[in-house]
This record gives C-alpha cells, structure tokens and sequence, in this order.
C-alpha cells in the first residue's frame, strides 16, 4: 500500500511539472535582445549596396524577413505590416524604414522588385527590399531558423520582425502576426524610447515566477518559482520521514 502512495505521488509531481512546463513563456522573442544584429553587406533594388548597419544609421529599421515564393504567412505577414504602419507614419520624432530581406539563396533582385510592384510598394521611401550573400550569419544573429520542406518546396519558418535601432542593436523582435500597438511598441523601441511593456521590480513582484532586466532584456527566474517547487518538496520530504517512522515503529 506505502509503495502504490509513493507511485501515486510521484505521478502527482510529474504531472504538476509538465503542466508548469506547458505554461512557461516562450522566450523566443527575448533571445538576441540588445545584440547587434550581422553587419551583412545588401543588395537593394535600388541598385545600391549598403550595409545592415549602415542602413540603420540613416534610420532605424523594422526588418522582416520573407521569400519571394512563400505560399504561407509572408504575404500576410507584409499586408498586416503594411496595415499597422499607416496608424504608425514615419516622421521626425518617430523615424523608421521597413527592411524586406529575403532569407532564400535563390531569390534575386529582380524576384525582389516583382515582389515590391506587387504590394505596390517599389517607389516607398520608407521601405527598402533587398537580398545578401551572407543570409547565413543574418539568420544567426537573429536566431532565425527556416527549415526547407522538399514534399511542399517551401521553408517553414516563423513570421519573424526585428527591430533594429540607428546603432545596430536589436531592441526587440515579433513573432507571428501583430496588431499596431505591439508595431508601435517596437517602432518606439527602435528609436530608444521607452516601452512600458514589463512590470518594475517593486515589493509587489517580488515573488514573480522570472524577473524582467531591463538593462539586459532577459528574464531570469525568481522566487516564485521556489514556493512553486516548495510544496512538492515539503510533500516528498514527509513522506519520506513518515516512512522512516513506520520502519522503525516496526522494529
């Protein structure tokens, strides 16, 4: 009967991490967060050759990333874009420019402009298309990993945007579809402004499950996580002195 308890309780454990698990954030937004993003060289449709970083000199950017013969979320991905940023215009206080870049080696310039003529958006100041030699080191720098499908002849990858601020630094990234407070956010984000988006350490959160460092970004556990662990631990450990008593009373 002890046995089937321990057996029972153990379940119990598992079954409570795995759903902790299940709930965890996902943080793929924060990795890369205040790097610099590859200096790669461009090739812009325009004709002219440019770095990244240079580019973003001149004004900070959002860059997507997308293939000219994406039958998925690309197309959406821009015209969503495209949507938001007519609540968000560029301006003096509020610059930016869109960097299209495609992530498939065979795309060239020419599947580039096509693609730009066809959203209308060739003659744009405010945005630029553009393929690299070295996409490689860019999807790196970004933790961007599309994965080529032979059965369908596509990439799966995510709906990926990042921002980009005037010194190089990504300052936050966008996965999946977004709404235009969240383009917003990152437009603000890119011309160093801030974003109330996290929680300031107060003595209100300071048994938060993680810890948001607005200096570096990241998030990193906190004591929450202890007293979420800690009835379990209390738990096991009574069981195994109950055990030992019982043993012992035996004797």
């Amino acid at each position: 009967m002890f046995k089937n308890f321990i057996f029972s309780f153990l379940i119990l454990v598992f079954i409570g991490i795995s759903i902790t698990q299940a709930q965890a954030p996902n943080w793929s937004e924060e990795k890369n967060i205040y790097e610099k993003i590859s200096d790669v060289q461009l090739k812009l449709i325009n004709g002219e050759n440019i770095s990244l970083h240079q580019l973003a000199a001149q004004r900070p950017l959002i860059v997507a990333l997308i293939f000219t013969r994406c039958t998925g979320v690309c197309s959406p991905l821009l015209f969503q874009l495209m949507e938001n940023l007519q609540h968000v215009p560029s301006n003096k206080n509020n610059p930016y420019s869109v960097l299209v870049v495609s992530f498939d080696p065979l795309d060239s310039l020419k599947d580039m402009e096509l693609m730009a003529r066809r959203i209308e958006l060739q003659n744009n100041k405010d945005w630029q298309f553009a393929i690299t030699d070295n996409i490689d080191q860019l999807n790196a720098s970004i933790s961007f990993n599309p994965v080529w499908n032979d059965e369908i002849k596509q990439f799966d990858h995510d709906a990926l945007l990042v921002g980009v601020n005037s010194d190089g630094y990504i300052t936050k990234k966008l996965i999946g579809l977004r709404n235009e407070k969240e383009i917003g956010l990152l437009i603000s984000s890119i011309n160093n402004v801030f974003s109330p988006t996290y929680r300031l350490p107060t003595s209100s959160n300071l048994f938060s499950c993680f810890n948001y460092d607005p200096t570096t970004g990241k998030n990193t556990p906190g004591l929450g996580l202890l007293f979420i662990a800690l009835p379990a631990v209390i738990s096991f450990s009574l069981v195994f002195v109950i055990r030992y008593f019982v043993k012992r009373k035996a004797v």
